[in-house]
């Protein structure tokens, strides 16, 4: 929905700039249509308190010991990164901890690299669970 709602804008933008003269650029943004896709946006959105987004995976595991070692990783992550929110999350038979809520993999690859010099196996995963306000 997002990027329908972006390509409208930018629809918009360029039909308002097209009659223009050279030089001047005056772009009308508002209209009771964009106003009343914005509204159904902003509903859809709220509606869903998570939405796809990345998470830093550190640790997956299975077996006896696994619950163990993911609290140990939980553990180690929050000292770690205070800042960052950890998750154990368990999908029978693993245990995986992730940490952080980003909406966009560009924006948890800087933890990644500070993440992979403690845990070198670490990598990106697209998360549903991601929650909105989350984001930074």
């Amino acid at each position: 929905m997002g990027r329908l709602f972006a390509l409208i804008i930018a629809v918009s933008v360029l039909s308002a700039a097209y009659g223009q003269k050279r030089g001047t650029v005056t772009i009308d943004y508002h209209s009771a249509q964009l106003d009343s896709l914005i509204s159904t946006n902003h509903k859809i959105e709220s509606d869903q308190p998570n939405i796809n987004g990345y998470r830093v995976q550190v640790y997956s595991g299975s077996g006896v010991k696994a619950k163990a070692e993911a609290k140990a990783a939980q553990a180690k992550l929050q000292t770690l990164f205070p800042d960052e929110k950890v998750y154990i999350v368990y999908n029978a038979p693993f245990w995986r901890v992730r940490i952080g809520d980003f909406r966009y993999r560009s924006e948890a690859l800087p933890l990644l690299s500070k993440i992979k010099s403690h845990f070198a196996g670490s990598y990106a995963v697209r998360d549903y669970t991601v929650r909105k306000r989350s984001f930074r």
